[in-house]
């Protein structure tokens, strides 16, 4: 980031001085061809009122010097007097612009760019009372070759200028920057922004920082002791039926039941560190490129296959309605989300109870006629080990964390989930892909 406030200064240092080098030139250019322009006049007019004391044209000498050009041309065209030029040897000026302004019209005036020299010549001309006209001219540079002579000198302040700007932009950004700097030592310290030296524009986002780490120190805090309570449960089972086992309390159709139990605990324990180890990847996928095309209804018809006998112990029956719709995404991830789910509507469904899964335009929706969730646990449902019922949800087998698995992968790509519930009556969760 500071290198891109450096450079912006930077840049715009050296823009702002380019254009207004620019504009001074112009400003200058333009003052200086007025006042060209009005020492022309001027000069023309002298000439005209001293006219009438000359005895010929060639008199007119006494007025020409290096910088002006003087010319006396008859009211048909023809040179009768050229301060820089033989006239005999000038072609008829009637077609000139500034003859013929006069003529017509009293003064005249034109200027004309020499692309050959790199000059402009300004002609001013005025009506005599005989009807000649006399004229004055002056050649001056033009803007081009104006900027020319100066290339040196416009090379060297824009180089002092880059230099400067440089220096300028270097220590100015250290300088706007050195407050945002200190806010990893004001988190990290926990410094009051009252007793910090930065800008108040960005206090609010400092305390909504502060805000997201505690929150997720909280979380993370949370995390662990759920994660240890749950491990503590099937553990604390697990040792009492060994301990029953070893002690030889348990012995015959006791000692098998115990087994048993310990068995179920076991892969209880199994399939909670496998749920906390996927939801671990998911944290870290980011934003690993989706590119299969996958076909909704190939993967709700698997899940329902695999899902079948577990269903069948319970009386439930499945059954998957709709069109094939194609999204790109995780083949393995979608298989997930929907097995998650399909899984949820069968341990919290009631016996003998339906589950149907809908597929439509990039559109997936699992309806069970279960127990149902309460409208306000259904904003939170999908919060890490966070149970309706606890006890309940620890007969069905659960983790607590199917549904987190579900908002991770739809969130990786991008759908949205919405869920309706009814309690008693049953609840629809539906997917829905962009």
């Amino acid at each position: 980031m500071e290198r891109k406030i450096v450079l912006s200064l930077f840049y715009m240092g050296i823009i702002t001085a380019i254009v207004g080098i620019v504009i001074t030139t112009f400003a200058y250019y333009g003052f200086f061809r007025r006042e060209v322009e009005e020492n022309l006049v001027h000069e023309c007019r002298l000439v005209a009122e001293s006219y009438d004391k000359l005895s010929s044209p060639d008199e007119l000498d006494l007025f020409s010097g290096e910088d002006f050009r003087i010319t006396l041309i008859d009211k048909d065209g023809n040179v009768l007097y050229e301060s820089d030029a033989d006239h005999l040897t000038m072609t008829n000026h009637l077609d000139r612009p500034e003859i013929r302004a006069a003529a017509e019209e009293g003064t005249g005036s034109d200027t004309r760019f020499s692309d050959t020299l790199g000059t402009e010549d300004h002609y001013y001309a005025v009506r005599l009372d005989d009807n000649s006209i006399l004229r004055v001219s002056i050649q001056t540079d033009s803007i081009i070759a104006l900027f020319e002579r100066s290339l040196l000198i416009i090379l060297i302040v824009i180089i002092g200028i880059i230099i400067v700007s440089l220096i300028i932009s270097v220590k100015l950004t250290g300088k706007l920057i050195a407050p945002l700097k200190r806010i990893p030592e004001i988190l990290e310290k926990n410094i009051p922004v009252t007793d910090a030296e930065i800008y108040p524009e960005v206090v609010p986002l400092v305390e909504e920082i502060r805000n997201a780490r505690n929150a997720q120190s909280e979380m993370r805090q949370e995390f662990t002791a759920n994660v240890s309570h749950e491990l503590k449960t099937p553990l604390t089972s697990i040792s009492g039926y060994a301990e029953l086992i070893e002690s030889g309390m348990a012995q015959g159709e006791d000692s098998v039941k115990f087994a048993g139990k310990i068995k179920n605990e076991s892969a209880r324990m199994l399939a909670l560190i496998g749920d906390i180890l996927r939801l671990s990847e998911l944290d870290s996928i980011g934003d690993t490129p989706l590119a299969d095309e996958i076909d909704l209804k190939a993967v709700a018809e698997d899940c329902r296959e695999r899902l079948t006998q577990q269903a069948e112990k319970r009386g439930i029956i499945m059954t998957v309605s709709g069109e094939s719709s194609a999204v790109t995404g995780s083949r393995t991830e979608l298989g997930e989300l929907v097995y998650n789910l399909v899984d949820n509507a069968i341990k919290y469904n009631r016996e003998n109870g339906n589950i149907e899964i809908k597929i439509s335009e990039k559109k997936l929706t699992v309806a069970d006629t279960g127990l149902g969730i309460p409208q306000e646990s259904i904003p939170r449902i999908f919060e890490r080990f966070y149970r309706i019922d606890k006890s309940r949800s620890r007969a069905k087998g659960g983790t607590g964390l199917g549904l987190s698995i579900v908002r991770h992968i739809a969130e990786h790509h991008g759908a949205k989930i919405d869920v309706e519930s009814t309690l008693g009556v049953g609840t629809s969760i539906t997917v829905t892909f962009r």
